[in-house]
């Protein structure tokens, strides 16, 4: 699910990047990117989480990713020229803090700081890989499969909260049904298996992956 920012940037090329941006708080559920969008600008989130997201040929929310602090999005305008529109809806997991720049001002500022493209183009295959896997966890697993590799996967992001049984981590049916293309009912009959043999266990605010499931992480 996460990708993390790869550090490559110093403060003050961070610094100077962000001195050209607009920066703006937006809560949470906000849609700040929407499909068919004009892709003219660039974001960096400086604080709070978001959600890439896809519909697939039925007309249903996928969760191709989540994206934290020290991400960049909205990128792929700037690197194919042949793209009229956006391709993917974004929308904020949690109330999130902003940076945006339009890309015609980046490309100048990219000249002087080629750090910026090198960190974002590195972001991006480290997104791409991720989308990989899903893509193969889509074809090659059975839902129970699909299911715990999100759940193990989430247990990495930043909100997952360690407890004594394990990890719990902030999702939803609905959410988890986003996240492995599958229907909600077929995730609760799989949490609900997933409960039955000691994996997990619901507790107020979430899901908590216990620890005897990391020994059979699949990924």
């Amino acid at each position: 699910m996460k990708s993390p920012p790869t550090g490559r940037l110093d403060g003050g090329t961070l610094s100077q990047f962000l001195a050209h941006c607009r920066t703006r708080e937006v809560s949470a559920k906000t849609m700040i990117i929407k499909v068919n969008d004009l892709p003219d600008r660039l974001f960096y989130l400086l604080e709070g989480s978001v959600e890439v997201i896809i519909e697939d040929e039925r007309g249903r929310d996928m969760v191709l990713a989540y994206l934290n602090s020290g991400h960049f999005f909205g990128e792929m305008g700037f690197f194919n020229e042949q793209q009229s529109s956006r391709s993917a809806w974004v929308r904020a997991r949690t109330d999130c803090v902003i940076g945006e720049l339009g890309y015609s001002r980046f490309k100048a500022l990219a000249h002087s700081n080629p750090d910026l493209v090198v960190e974002i183009a590195t972001q991006m295959a480290i997104r791409l890989q991720r989308t990989d896997a899903k893509l193969g966890d889509l074809a090659f697993l059975d839902v129970t499969g699909r299911v715990a590799h999100v759940l193990l996967r989430l247990c990495e992001e930043p909100d997952a909260e360690v407890v004594d049984e394990g990890r719990r981590v902030r999702v939803t049916r609905p959410q988890l049904a986003r996240l492995t293309g599958c229907s909600r009912e077929m995730v609760c009959r799989v949490l609900k298996n997933l409960q039955s043999d000691g994996l997990i266990c619901d507790q107020k605010g979430g899901i908590v992956v216990r620890n005897k499931s990391y020994a059979t992480d699949p990924a």
